[in-house]
């Protein structure tokens, strides 16, 4: 998430929401306590490093597993909360070639155009085709991919070397228009994509060598040379998109790109289905599957009984509730990594009840994050100090591990804590709204935990359910967050950077700013990590940024959850990271 994708900032919470309940509706983590709330508003009772090539298929790290409260303790060495087990990289590397594979996604596959694709299904279909300029690695660093470099040479010059021996599926080679081509239609608004305003500090793109292309921009803006490693750098053939017009990227028109994986089918409500580039031009990834269908499984019902028959291969799972079930079956392999996902409840309202810092610092130490963890992860969460997790650290992780460190301990309550803090706020009997939906099983989880919470320091709580349909609004509606002082969000970035997200933060630019923050400290803050070339140096600029606004609690931050790869024990290689998204996730796979 961040500031410069308006449109994918407001829905990629309720998104992500709506997946958990998808994975979880027909078997939620009940409360603990009382009823679930009605779809009225109502109070009820509840609880609950750059670098030349991706690593190798031997770049293997433990088998995942970690204890349902999610309580063991991280290397002395690393950051605080994390499980053991949830380093997980790369699955052991495959030892032949395998057939074929059927993965699952929550929903089906609605687009496969990098302009338009900012959800799990989407992205994680579109990243098995098509490629962006720069790399996300399984280990979440970003190198090189079809550019070879993407640098500053000034102040103003972002210079694009190009690789020179990548081609399209049809033979033909990727030349420096069909970036500049692909590279405008993003930033052009008329599109109608999300990431428009990713470009917005860029003034001209233009093929300026053989294999070169410069983007220049009104200064050095480091959050858009990382977002080349997303889906703002997916390159598409310029001819094939204006042959296809508005059917690009739809089963209709289909996609040609650059991938490993070359889309031969799409059947609605079947699923896709690729077949290995043998004209493929990184030599150094296995490849060792053969063909690979994609296809959207909302039943969890469905997906358990498919995994555990072998009819699905494997899934990348968020919240599901057999997982449990699942660890422990001989049929798949489950393991854990890196995740850009930040679990929190938005603070919405800095002029009610919330207005005072202390209050929301009371409701933030009230709230058990490890039973959350349990309820609605099955343990493949850990509880979170600050909204820019562990996962997202693709750089300077000593800096980045230093400043969570040092953030306050949040794996228990302090409810004596937090009732002084209400009381000297003189908060006491005051009323909570908090915005849920009963419809959406995560949320209605997470919803009865914060009421509790409240209600246990001296504050009231009033749950605002919604329809799962009208959550969106609480994104996209001022008069929908006039009802709530809050309301809950998973939210992730493009890139394996905090940045991402906290430029989202801060008013007037930011689009997740609901709140009206604009501390014209936390701005300068932004701005110079922003422009600042040395990795060392902007991680220091974001921890402090991150600093100042977990002491302003702009939002609660809950837990992170983990990346959870569930397998079939005849497949392995997998990344168990967030790589799944925007990188080459499925040519590391084969036989095990």
């Amino acid at each position: 998430m961040k500031t410069a994708q308006p449109r994918r900032a407001v829905i990629l919470g309720v998104v992500v929401a709506l997946g958990l309940a998808a994975c979880g509706k027909d078997a939620a983590p009940s409360t603990t306590q009382g009823s679930a709330p009605t779809a009225e508003s109502t109070a009820t009772e509840g609880s609950v490093a750059t670098s030349d090539s991706s690593p190798s298929g031997d770049s293997v790290a433990t088998d995942g597993s970690v204890t349902t409260d999610g309580s063991a303790a991280p290397a002395a060495d690393g950051p605080a909360g994390v499980p053991a087990g949830a380093d997980t990289v790369l699955t052991p590397a495959p030892t032949g070639e395998a057939d074929s594979a059927v993965w699952a996604t929550y929903r089906e596959t609605s687009t496969l155009d990098p302009i338009f694709g900012f959800d799990y299904p989407d992205n994680s279909a579109m990243a098995v085709a098509c490629e962006s300029l720069l790399r996300q690695n399984p280990d979440l660093t970003i190198g090189p991919g079809l550019a070879e470099s993407a640098e500053y040479t000034t102040d103003t010059s972002l210079v694009i070397t190009l690789r020179s021996d990548v081609t399209f599926w049809d033979g033909s080679p990727m030349t420096p228009d069909d970036v500049v081509f692909s590279l405008k239609r993003q930033q052009d608004p008329a599109n109608g994509g999300f990431y428009a305003t990713v470009l917005s500090n860029a003034t001209d793109i233009a093929a300026t060598g053989d294999n070169e292309v410069t983007i220049t921009t009104t200064g050095r803006d480091m959050l858009l040379r990382n977002e080349l490693s997303g889906p703002v750098g997916v390159v598409t053939q310029k001819a094939f998109v204006e042959a296809k017009g508005a059917d690009y990227g739809t089963a209709n028109g289909g996609v040609m790109c650059t991938g490993p994986y070359q889309l031969k089918s799409w059947v609605v409500g079947e699923g896709l289905t690729f077949d290995r580039y043998d004209g493929y031009w990184d030599k150094s990834l296995p490849l060792k599957l053969k063909s690979i269908t994609i296809k959207g499984v909302p039943d969890e019902a469905a997906l358990t009984a498919g995994l555990l028959t072998g009819e699905i291969d494997g899934t990348y799972s968020l919240g599901l509730s057999t997982l449990d079930q699942l660890r422990g079956s001989d049929q798949v392999t489950v393991s854990q990594g890196g995740a850009y996902a930040i679990a929190a409840f938005i603070v919405s309202d800095f002029t009610g009840t919330l207005a005072d810092a202390r209050v929301r610092q009371a409701l933030s130490m009230a709230i058990d994050r490890q039973g959350i963890v349990s309820s609605v992860f099955k343990g493949a969460a850990y509880p979170a100090r600050a909204i820019g997790v562990p996962g997202m650290w693709g750089y300077a992780k000593e800096t980045f591990t230093e400043g969570w460190n040092a953030l306050p301990d949040v794996s228990q309550p302090d409810v004596e804590g937090a009732k002084q803090l209400v009381i000297d706020a003189g908060a006491e009997g005051k009323t909570v709204r908090i915005g849920m939906s009963s419809e959406l099983a995560a949320i209605q989880t997470e919803a009865g935990e914060f009421q509790r919470a409240a209600e246990s320091i001296g504050l009231k709580a009033e749950l605002v359910s919604v329809s799962a349909a009208n959550y969106i609004n609480f994104f996209i509606d001022p008069a929908a967050r006039e009802s709530v002082d809050g309301f809950f969000t998973v939210n992730y970035s493009n890139t394996a950077d905090p940045l991402s997200l906290f430029v989202s933060l801060v008013a007037p630019g930011g689009t997740q700013a609901f709140n009206g923050y604009d501390d014209p400290a936390a701005q300068a803050l932004l701005d110079q990590a922003r422009a600042e070339p040395d990795d060392t140096k902007r991680a220091a600029l974001v921890v402090q940024f991150q600093k100042l606004i977990t002491d302003q609690v702009l939002w609660v931050p809950m837990v992170a959850p983990t990346t959870t790869l569930i397998m079939n024990k005849e497949l392995s290689g997998a990344p168990a990271t967030f790589q799944y998204m925007f990188g080459p996730w499925a040519a590391y796979l084969g036989a095990a």
